[in-house]
């Protein structure tokens, strides 16, 4: 095919400026993104001008202009998208046409090393007839860094219905991702269907997670329209801050990379030669640049797709230092895990295997890892691991196969803990590197948490630590269920019983929110501030909501804050 007899989409003089700023800002990289409803129904069933396979050869040529571009509606002119003109090395495969498939795809100069395609499970009416829903592209910037880019589009109208099932796309997306992306850098990009003056939409629930809006940050200077005011509509969409538009980016920083979407922009100049709009909805370009935390260093990941997700850089305190590598292989690698000088363990993986541990010496630290992969059931898995400290001991375990790979802590950092994914075994595994430091600080203090009105501790209920435990008051009595860790840099709060267990909001982000153990993840469930001054234990990305003790029934939960005695604690030996 001679891509040259294609038309090309004219970009405007505007477009073209606001994309030579592409690099210009003072980073550690930069990159760009769009998100674009292309109208891909089948003719007789769109609603955008036009003949849709001639506006979907030139919608190909427009969105190679663009790094990583999240398209909707991919439907029945796939092809023409695809093979066209674009040339982006990085395509997710279709997943068919409408009534098959999402209409979602990811095109992107960048390699993504998982990717996932989930449905809904809500949904209403005409919205059931294909299953629409999101995905998850984790995109590799550099070596070692990596953005969770998802794309989405939610259920249509506005019916009373439509909005039940739209908002529990929102909360099942969001779920999804504090699972799966805990930790790491987040884009979300896509057809929302929502607004936030819309009563019943439920948009602002990224906000209480920690997310920020682009178009809010670069347009609205920060200021969310409010729930219930009047409608900010626009034909055509343009960017304006009265002009708010369905098809939304938001985004979250991680722990290793922090984002900053520097430029926001409706584009105008995706029309024909006539000057038709390629599509009735227009494409939502961000430009970003992201630095890099200046504490940690991340190595490429190595493994299979399988398992959740982990990323240690966002659970380590602000030093951290081995004292023991432990792990557990048999046939595999089963499990992985450092445990820090302060006692707070790192593991990921099962409990098969024999396990193995290696006390390291004050001033030895873990430099280097070798590992390799192979097949079992059908998932690629780590089959070997091999550890070696600047003493030249080392640890090792499993069976090593033909297909290996070995990462080294730079020359004056050492491996404090691992990013991957693992489940009843480890099936992926990177590095996480920090400056070598002393190893022989004390292990933390234990706290007890009082609360101010009624004089009851903070305490695990039945002394079971185990994902989904009860947090409760009960009379202080000196037992480890009731001794706790305050990280301020991570803002976790671990249960000492078993450090791997951490308080988490059960997901949920209103008032009445139960308090219990997960096991520490580092997603925004976990993640709080303690006032010292004032005893107030806040949700770190939502801070209305406290940790409050139910006088009645002694259960503690979050509230909105009232500066009630029963919302105010005291840390205590």
């Amino acid at each position: 095919m001679n891509m040259n007899s294609r038309a090309l989409p004219r970009l405007g003089a505007a477009a073209l400026a606001w994309l030579s700023c592409v690099g210009a800002h003072a980073a550690d990289g930069s990159f760009t993104t769009l998100t674009y409803n292309v109208a891909g129904l089948p003719q007789v069933l769109s609603s955008a001008a036009g003949d849709r396979a001639a506006a979907t050869r030139l919608i190909s040529c427009y969105v190679k202009n663009f790094d990583i571009v999240n398209v909707q509606e991919d439907f029945n002119y796939h092809a023409e998208l695809y093979d066209s003109c674009d040339n982006h090395p990085y395509r997710s495969p279709t997943s068919g046409g409408a009534a098959v498939g999402s209409g979602l795809n990811t095109l992107s100069r960048y390699r993504y090393d998982d990717w996932d395609r989930v449905s809904w499970s809500h949904c209403n009416g005409v919205d059931c007839l294909t299953p629409k829903g999101f995905t998850l592209a984790r995109t590799r910037l550099a070596e070692g860094v990596y953005v969770d880019v998802y794309n989405l589009h939610t259920q249509a109208q506005t019916a009373s219905a439509d909005l039940t099932a739209r908002r529990a796309d929102i909360q099942q997306l969001l779920a999804y991702i504090e699972a799966e992306s805990a930790g790491n850098a987040v884009v979300v990009m896509g057809d929302t269907n929502t607004r936030y003056t819309r009563d019943g939409d439920n948009m602002w629930e990224f906000l209480r997670h920690g997310f920020t809006d682009a178009w809010v940050k670069n347009v609205r200077n920060g200021s969310v329209p409010a729930v219930g005011a009047a409608a900010m509509v626009c034909e055509p969409a343009v960017t304006s801050p009265n002009c708010e538009i369905v098809d939304k980016i938001v985004y979250r920083n991680g722990a290793h990379v922090t984002l900053n979407a520097t430029g926001y922009n409706v584009q105008v100049d995706a029309k024909d030669a006539g000057g038709v709009e390629l599509s009735d909805h227009r494409p939502v370009a961000v430009n970003w640049s992201y630095t890099l935390a200046s504490d940690r260093r991340l190595s490429d990941t190595f493994g299979g797709p399988h398992g959740t997700s982990f990323d240690d850089a966002s659970l380590l305190p602000a030093s951290p230092a081995v004292r023991q590598l432990k792990i557990r292989a048999g046939a595999r690698v089963d499990r992985v895990e450092t445990v820090l000088a302060n006692g707070y363990p790192f593991g990921h993986g099962g409990g098969g295997g024999n396990e193995q541990v290696l006390t390291l010496g004050n001033g030895e630290v873990l430099t280097r890892a070798s590992m390799c992969t192979d097949s079992y059931n059908g998932h690629t898995r780590l089959f070997s691991i091999s550890f070696s400290t600047n003493w030249n001991r080392g640890l090792s375990g499993g069976t090593p196969t033909a297909t290996c790979t070995t990462y080294t802590a730079p020359a004056g950092w050492a491996i404090v803990g691992f990013h991957g994914r693992s489940g009843d075994g480890v099936d992926k595994l990177g590095m996480v590197y920090a400056p070598a430091l002393p190893n022989n600080g004390a292990a933390v203090t234990p706290m007890r948490f009082v609360n101010k009105q009624s004089g009851l501790c903070m305490d695990v209920d039945r002394a079971n630590a185990a994902d989904g435990s009860n947090v409760l008051q009960w009379t202080c009595n000196g037992g480890q269920n009731q001794q706790w860790s305050y990280d301020a840099t991570t803002g976790l709060v671990r249960s000492m019983l078993d450090p791997h267990y951490c308080l988490d909001n059960s997901g949920s982000y209103d008032s009445g929110a139960n308090i219990m153990l997960r096991t520490c993840n580092g997603n925004s469930n976990q993640r709080y501030t303690f006032d010292t001054a004032t005893g107030r234990l806040a949700v770190r990305n939502n801070p209305v909501q406290v940790v409050d003790g139910v006088a009645a029934t002694g259960n503690v939960i979050t509230y909105q804050d009232w500066n009630g005695a029963n919302q105010r604690w005291a840390m205590r030996p």
